[in-house]
C-alpha cells in the first residue's frame, strides 16, 4: 500500500490579517494563510492514483500543490492542523470518494482518504497561548481532531 499527500494552495492569496479567524481580535499583528492537506492511501498503479487525485484536487491554473509531505509555507509561528473527526459528515471527503467510485477500470485501488486544513499563522508573540486561542476559535471539539505544529 502506499501513502500520497497534497498540500493544495492558492497561487493568489498572500497571507492576510488573522483576526479574521477569531471571535474577539487581539493586538498581536498576526496574519495566517491556509491550505489542504490530502492523504491518500492507494493499492496498484502509484502514478495513476497520483495523476488521478492531481486532477481531482488541484486546479493547475489557481492552485499550486506540495507532495511528500513538506509543508507548503514556511515561517509561521505555528500551524494548526484540523480535520473532521471519524463519523461526521465530510462533504468534501464524500464528493471525492463518489467520483473515484464512479469511474471504471482504474489501474489502482484508493483505500483510503484523509483531508486535514492547515492554517498557518505567521508572527511574533507568545506561541503556546497564541496557539490555545486560536484553537478555541477555530476548531470545534463536536466535529473536529487537530494538532499544533
Amino acid at each position: 500500500m502506499a501513502t500520497l499527500t497534497f498540500e493544495v494552495f492558492s497561487r493568489f492569496q498572500a497571507a492576510v490579517d488573522a483576526n479574521k479567524l477569531l471571535y474577539t481580535p487581539i493586538a498581536d499583528k498576526l496574519t495566517y494563510n491556509h491550505t489542504r492537506f490530502y492523504t491518500a492511501e492507494c493499492e496498484g498503479d502509484v502514478d495513476a492514483a497520483r495523476d488521478y487525485l492531481r486532477r481531482v484536487l488541484v486546479d493547475p491554473i489557481s492552485q499550486k500543490v506540495e507532495e511528500g509531505g513538506r509543508p507548503a509555507l514556511t515561517g509561521e509561528l505555528f500551524c494548526i492542523s484540523y480535520g473532521i473527526k471519524k463519523g461526521a459528515l465530510d462533504l468534501e471527503k464524500e464528493a471525492i470518494m463518489a467520483n473515484y467510485a464512479g469511474r471504471k477500470g482504474l489501474p489502482f485501488t484508493l483505500k483510503s482518504l484523509t483531508i486535514t486544513q492547515k492554517i498557518y499563522i505567521f508572527g511574533q508573540g507568545d506561541q503556546e497561548a497564541l496557539a490555545a486561542r486560536f484553537c478555541k476559535d477555530v476548531c470545534n471539539p463536536a466535529i473536529h481532531t487537530w494538532s499544533v505544529k
